[in-house]
């Protein structure tokens, strides 16, 4: 195991938060929050200098590594560097008693674009908002990059794999790869969220307002720099460039990666013929049939955001007459769901489901024709039967851990309504879900133990369930 090796990387990773604190600082001090500013400032040394040292120590590491130890630094990551992001929430927001399980919390749910929150964002400083919007911007880049290299590099004829510039690699180059290709989704999500402030400041929305919603909406994150509904500070024309944001960010990234570099009519139209992207859209259509027929035509603009906002695991709150009147059962199904594989969005992802259900199609033939040789096509190729082994031990990886977070946060106190709501809401990486399905209850009403239970559902959930399975398994750490 290439443990210098992990460190390494983790020490770039630390190295790129001191970056951002230090963006945030500057942040604090255009908004006049001269405290908040020097807070920043002083994580962002002491972060620059503990990567600079991790670094400085591992620097002479092996050149190659194993696909084990990409899954080992996957999970210190998602492990490790919520503790040195989560300090400006300690430091800074008076969190109380809770305080350490509070800002880990946040921080998790930041990171992993969830947008569960126990904060309140009226009572906390303006740079603390902005703090986590870059964050779960931050978040929403890392979880596409490590979905393009480490999970989609460990298995490359896996599920959502598009064949892309973007998949050039070799086995034993995995952690090699991760800044070039990490680079190149930072500055598309980058020029996406760009785009999507400038439009939200032009149709009228503060300024203030849309940088945080727009860094958010990229990342399918959730987040909101005010309490209450959207439309109180967001127009139609902001609801709608918000929609499209939350749209790109759950769509398979090495596709859009390859529209924009090739700017042809084929990846044009392979956009819109890609199989993950025309699930999306059918989910949304689902969410938009349902919600017409309970709010009715009244409420239709209302219902056609949200359908968005909730297919692509965002959970913006648009109106407070929209989506949530739907029945709480079947917006837990779809959201569950989630969206492209190598996106934003949580979830079982759609690529998964279609698979499940054309394998189950092919093995009901089976029944009727038992002598018959029927291979199971998918978008025109034979898929072999140990990569359906592989989805049904994630879907049944997956469900296990629904069934034993519900059962964890019941133990915790959680009534069995609440506690399905939560564990789906941070499962899926879509934490509004909660208020969606279960408005009087909020993050902030939850214990310690409850708060730790979902955090640790969150990780689950951005780690992938069954590369969680992999790392407690004792024959992963035999040589």
């Amino acid at each position: 195991m290439a443990i210098t090796r992990i460190f390494l990387w983790l020490s770039f990773a630390l190295m790129f938060y001191a970056g951002l604190m230090l963006a945030t600082a500057v942040g604090g001090l255009i908004l006049g929050e001269m405290r908040q500013a020097k807070l920043f400032f002083m994580l962002a040394c002491l972060a620059a200098v503990g990567g600079m040292i991790i670094y400085y120590t591992s620097q002479n590491s092996v050149r190659r590594e194993s696909p084990r130890d990409a899954l080992i630094f996957l999970v210190l990551f998602w492990v490790f560097i919520p503790v040195i992001t989560a300090l400006p929430y300690l430091l800074s927001s008076g969190l109380g008693p809770q305080a350490w399980v509070m800002s880990y919390f946040e921080s998790v749910s930041a990171i992993t674009t969830t947008g569960a929150s126990t904060l309140v964002p009226e009572v906390i400083p303006r740079t603390l908002l902005l703090w986590r919007a870059a964050l779960q911007w931050s978040g929403g880049c890392i979880v596409a990059t490590f979905a393009v290299v480490v999970f989609a590099a460990i298995n490359l004829d896996g599920t959502g794999v598009h064949k892309s510039v973007l998949f050039t690699l070799q086995r034993g180059e995995l952690f090699s790869r991760l800044v070039s290709i990490g680079w190149k989704i930072t500055l598309l999500y980058g020029a996406i969220a760009a785009l999507c402030i400038l439009l939200l400041f032009g149709f009228g929305t503060p300024l203030f307002d849309a940088i945080c919603l727009g860094l958010s909406a990229v990342s399918t994150g959730g987040f909101t720099p005010r309490s209450g509904p959207l439309a109180s500070y967001v127009n139609n024309l902001g609801g709608l460039v918000l929609a499209l944001t939350c749209i790109l960010g759950a769509m398979n990234v090495s596709i859009i990666w390859d529209l924009l570099r090739r700017r042809n009519r084929n990846s044009l139209r392979e956009t819109f013929a890609n199989v993950e992207h025309r699930g999306l859209l059918m989910i949304v259509s689902i969410l938009i049939i349902f919600g017409f027929i309970y709010t009715g035509p009244t409420h239709i603009i209302t219902v056609f955001f949200e359908s968005i906002f909730m297919a692509t695991t965002a959970g913006f709150d648009y109106h407070v007459i929209g989506i949530d009147i739907i029945p709480p059962s079947l917006l837990i199904a779809l959201v569950l769901i989630g969206g492209s594989a190598l996106s934003t969005a949580g979830g079982l992802k759609i690529i998964r489901m279609l698979l499940l259900f054309r394998h189950l199609r092919t093995d009901l033939d089976r029944m009727s024709h038992p002598s018959r040789v029927m291979p199971v096509k998918f978008e025109g190729e034979i898929v072999p039967d140990k990569a359906f082994l592989s989805v049904w031990m994630y879907f049944f990886g997956y469900t296990l851990v629904f069934a034993l977070g519900i059962m964890a946060l019941g133990a915790a106190g959680l009534d069995f309504k609440i506690a399905v709501a939560a564990c789906a809401s941070t499962l899926s990486n879509m934490g509004p879900l909660l208020a969606a399905t279960n408005p009087e209850t909020s993050y902030g009403d939850m214990n310690s133990l409850e708060l730790a239970v979902l955090t640790i559902i969150m990780i689950i959930g951005r780690v992938e369930v069954l590369a969680a399975f992999a790392i407690i398994s004792p024959s992963f750490w035999r040589r």
